[in-house]
């Protein structure tokens, strides 16, 4: 009676990709469909680091693989997926969750050059949605998977500056612009294959707490109605739930965790 619900949030058997899957919320993410039976690729481009993570965990008895996958390299994305696809068989979820960037993405948007707002644009707006095209379209042959995109709150609202004040901290033009679109366009890829069961999700985190100065931290985690920033591990977990078969009927939804800053 009870195991439906138990196989809910059971990945046993199917392989989720998670890009950018080395990094402070990556890292989590891996871990957390890992511990629910997944067999994780970490596809980064920190081999090194990657590495180590597929060993912990597999010391502690999950499974976790890697690949070496660089989501901006936008002209060999087909080929480079295929290559996931042979190496470990098909993709049952993928994680877009990877943050390429160039040198000069915190500069403040007065100084930002048009050449700078291109390649960022490339990188980032444009990976995830070529990307996700690519997934999709493998996907649907199959009539499943889910496709989760990492968003953030700045995909609804915008920032408030006044948080940044007194540090070296800014929230750049480009990242508003890119979560913005990543956002609207999973909502069309969800329109576009729903009939092939594929589900398409965001999933928005607020601030995740990364030893950022004490005045920031204090300022943002005012402006919360849990009164702090998030841990990375509450933003994975809800990701995890998102691609799992406990939010089946979930397909173009714009899932905010952000402590409730968006809330008022």
């Amino acid at each position: 009676m009870l195991s439906y619900y138990k196989k809910l949030n059971d990945f046993s058997g199917q392989n989720v990709v998670v890009t950018g899957g080395t990094g402070l919320l990556g890292t989590e993410i891996v871990k957390c469909f890992a511990a629910h039976n997944a067999r994780t690729i970490i596809a980064d481009i920190n081999e090194g680091i990657a590495e180590s993570l597929s060993k912990e965990i597999k010391a502690s008895g999950g499974n976790a693989n890697f690949i070496t996958f660089d989501i901006s390299e936008l002209e060999v994305l087909s080929e480079n997926i295929t290559r996931i696809e042979r190496a470990f068989g098909e993709v049952d979820v993928w994680v877009n969750n990877a943050y390429p960037r160039t040198d000069d993405w915190s500069l403040k948007l007065e100084d930002v050059s048009v050449e700078s707002w291109r390649k960022n644009i490339d990188m980032h707006l444009n990976s995830y949605c070529i990307c996700s095209n690519e997934i999709a379209k493998r996907m649907a042959r199959r009539k499943r998977g889910a496709i989760v995109n990492v968003g953030s709150i700045q995909s609804l609202v915008a920032p408030d500056f006044s948080i940044y004040e007194g540090t070296d901290m800014t929230s750049p033009a480009a990242y508003t612009a890119i979560k913005g679109g990543i956002a609207t366009y999973s909502k069309y890829l969800a329109s576009y294959y729903g009939k092939d069961n594929v589900r398409v999700n965001v999933v928005c985190p607020g601030g995740i707490f990364n030893n950022q100065s004490e005045t920031f931290v204090e300022r943002y985690s005012g402006r919360t109605l849990l009164g702090r920033m998030a841990k990375p591990e509450e933003i994975a977990a809800v990701i995890v739930f998102v691609s799992s078969g406990a939010a089946s009927y979930m397909t173009g939804s714009v899932v905010v965790v952000d402590g409730g800053l968006t809330a008022i």
